[in-house]
């Protein structure tokens, strides 16, 4: 049975137990009541070797930093998506690479989990059973988060005042050619979104706002910026509108993945406000394309990897690991600060 595309929800993050994998372990950190650390990973779902060495990294990351959930930012299961909520892809794909993460994975749809043939993300159907997936009751964990196409989730949820604001988004009926299903026929949706937005943000008082999506606004990715995706004059033109409309200058931040580097992009003219990230080294990776396309804080191709995220008060930490395809030995890369 398939769940309402339109949904509200706060959800309570879990903490991570401590994790001990040898005696050179560090101790887990303990956060402060009301700082939030998540993890940012993308392009995950292949179930091979990639994404199993980045799992294990992100474990001993985790045991360091604390980490109280991910957020999983789409193409969860390569090639194309799955045919059922029973579908054994859930399984390889996500369950079994991520059994020794003991926290949810908050997902978000994209072309991949969407399409006909590999990546073209014009079935946008397929999408609903990785909804059905987040309510099926005998699913090996409950880390799988995905109680709508798009949603919203607040954290720390055990504050009396949370201090984030989580928007998952479903960008691909906007950067794919437009779905022939009239429910996801762009124009509709874009409308349908855009209110759901409006009506969140009106019952939302945190002071931090994070949006995340499969598809970037801007990259220096091979797939480029939002409408003008893998160089292809007006293609995303409706996502680069619909991030334009709602969520410049009133987001802090947008998270992403697509592009298979890691990237964090500073605000630009047109989006002032919002930093945009990269992170869709998960399980591929790829070089960047042109690294002068946007201006950048940091940016990496040619190797795997995530980011852990810190929110403490009016201060967010940035930390980017880089993972060897190779030894899977995992660095940290590049920290960036942004204060409110």
């Amino acid at each position: 049975m398939k769940k309402p595309i339109l949904m509200s929800l706060l959800l309570t993050p879990c903490l991570t137990s401590a994790m001990s994998s040898g005696p050179q372990e560090p101790e887990p950190q303990v956060p402060d009541e009301g700082q939030v650390n998540f993890i940012a990973v993308g392009d995950t779902g292949t179930g091979e070797e990639g994404q199993y060495l980045v799992a294990s990294a992100i474990h001993a990351v985790c045991a360091e930093y604390d980490c109280q959930f991910a957020i999983g930012l789409g193409d969860n299961i390569y090639e194309a998506g799955v045919d059922s909520a029973d579908d054994v892809q859930f399984e390889m794909k996500f369950e079994a690479p991520y059994a020794d993460l003991d926290f949810p994975f908050y997902m978000t749809l994209g072309n991949h989990d969407n399409g006909w043939f590999s990546g073209d993300g014009l079935d946008n159907d397929k999408g609903e059973y990785q909804v059905d997936y987040h309510y099926k009751e005998d699913r090996t964990s409950d880390k799988w988060q995905m109680p709508a196409r798009y949603y919203r989730f607040t954290a720390p949820l055990d504050s009396e005042a949370p201090l984030v604001s989580f928007f998952s988004l479903d960008s691909n009926p906007l950067a794919a050619v437009s779905d022939p299903d009239p429910v996801y026929r762009q124009s509709r949706y874009y409308r349908v979104q855009e209110d759901w937005i409006e009506a969140e943000l009106a019952n939302t008082t945190t002071p931090w706002k994070i949006a995340f999506s499969h598809h970037p606004y801007i990259s220096n990715g091979r797939h480029g910026n939002a409408g003008w995706y893998d160089g292809v004059p007006a293609f995303g033109y409706a996502f680069y509108d619909f991030v334009g409309d709602n969520l410049c200058d009133r987001f802090d931040l947008m998270i992403s993945g697509h592009d298979h580097d890691l990237q964090i992009l500073p605000p630009v003219k047109r989006c002032e406000g919002m930093t945009q990230i990269v992170s869709g080294a998960g399980a591929k990776q790829r070089p960047l394309d042109d690294v002068n396309r946007n201006p950048a804080v940091f940016q990496q191709g040619d190797t795997l990897g995530f980011m852990h995220l810190s929110i403490d008060g009016d201060e967010l930490t940035i930390r980017v690991f880089t993972v060897s395809k190779a030894t899977g030995e995992y660095a940290l890369a590049h920290t960036h600060q942004i204060n409110r």
